[in-house]
């Protein structure tokens, strides 16, 4: 299968996973592995990665763990840009394209990870998050 983006766009993609994943608190992201997929990884678990023609399927992915509901919702509700990935799509996570042609929403993106991030996060961690949010939301008011 051939591709509709380049080693630039999967670049793109890479920075652009590690500036959502950088507000989660204890998480690390690896970097690229030889066939240049990144994972993001909480307490040595990975709930989310990037996925580069993985197994030569031609896509630029971001796959994430969701619950099954919420997989077969994503697909049913966009087809062309959600699929149910090979291997880890049995357990409910589900791809996101995030190539240029697929037009990804990275905020829909964003909200993915924070929700798989939560499902795995420890309770201090979830409520440093919050906290943090809510300073910032703080800071942010006017006087």
């Amino acid at each position: 299968m051939g591709t509709s983006w380049t080693e630039s766009d999967a670049e793109r993609a890479r920075q652009r996973l590690v500036e959502l994943a950088a507000g989660l608190p204890e998480v690390t992201v690896q970097p690229p592995s030889e066939h240049g997929h990144t994972a993001v990884v909480l307490g040595g678990r990975r709930f989310a990665w990037l996925t580069v023609d993985h197994h030569d399927d031609g896509r630029l992915a971001l796959r994430v763990g969701t619950t099954r509901d919420e997989q077969r919702e994503l697909v049913a509700a966009d087809p062309l840009r959600f699929f149910v990935p090979p291997y880890d799509g049995a357990q409910g996570w589900v791809g996101m394209l995030v190539d240029p042609a697929s037009d990804p929403d990275w905020d829909h993106a964003a909200e993915l990870l924070e929700a798989a991030w939560r499902r795995r996060a420890p309770k201090r961690a979830q409520r440093a998050l919050d906290e943090a949010r809510i300073a910032h939301e703080g800071d942010a008011a006017p006087s």
